[in-house]
């Protein structure tokens, strides 16, 4: 009986350690997604897009009117 007690505690505790791991796991992943986010930051959001749009009418703009 203190042998399945005893069992039943080490998976118990083996289940709470793996699930303490796979959290920290999961946090680094986080933390190393939001560094290469501030990396990326001002390449991403900051430099000007070029308008196609807009530039593809102008090309097509029919002058001789």
């Amino acid at each position: 009986m203190n042998i399945i007690i005893f069992l039943v505690g080490v998976i118990i505790f083996l289940i709470y350690f793996m699930s303490f791991v796979w959290e920290l796991k999961q946090d680094k992943k986080l933390k190393e997604k939001e560094l290469l986010d501030d990396k990326n930051y001002y390449k991403r959001n900051l430099l000007p897009k070029p308008k196609k749009a807009y530039q593809s009418r102008i090309k097509n703009y029919n002058w001789k009117k």
